[in-house]
């Protein structure tokens, strides 16, 4: 399989910047905090942010690299989107439900943190499917 790096890197970090305004305080940001249980408190802790960052880069990356496997033979921009949002409806999203459910989150929590993940899986999608 081959792998555009430029591409998997551009996309691995679009993301990053999509959490950056998907769970801002001015978006989503307080409904998360508030649908995961998280203090004020224990938001302003900055301690073990790079862990948090440097892991969720590694995750987000394997995901990148699990999108393009899914991708391959892909060339039309509609079919690279369905496929973005079939991984991120299909797949991500009801993991993240199945977990809330034993976790006791409630609905919000799931459409949020799914919402993210879906709309992630399209972008990763499109940028991969774009620079085939």
């Amino acid at each position: 399989m081959d792998i555009n790096w430029l591409a998997t890197l551009v996309a691995t970090v679009s993301i990053f910047a999509l959490g950056f305004v998907w769970y801002n305080p001015n978006t989503f940001g307080k409904a998360w905090q508030k649908a995961s249980g998280i203090s004020d408190e224990q938001m302003s802790d900055t301690s073990g942010m790079g862990k948090i960052f440097g892991t969720s880069f590694v995750f987000a990356l394997i995901m990148t690299l699990t999108a393009t496997y899914f991708l391959r033979g892909v060339s039309e921009m509609t079919t690279g989107l369905r496929v973005g949002l079939y991984l991120g409806l299909g797949i991500a999203t009801m993991s993240i439900g199945i977990n809330a459910m034993y976790e006791r989150k409630n609905f919000t929590y799931i459409v949020i943190n799914g919402g993210y993940q879906i709309v992630s899986l399209i972008i990763i999608s499109a940028i991969i499917t774009a620079w085939r």
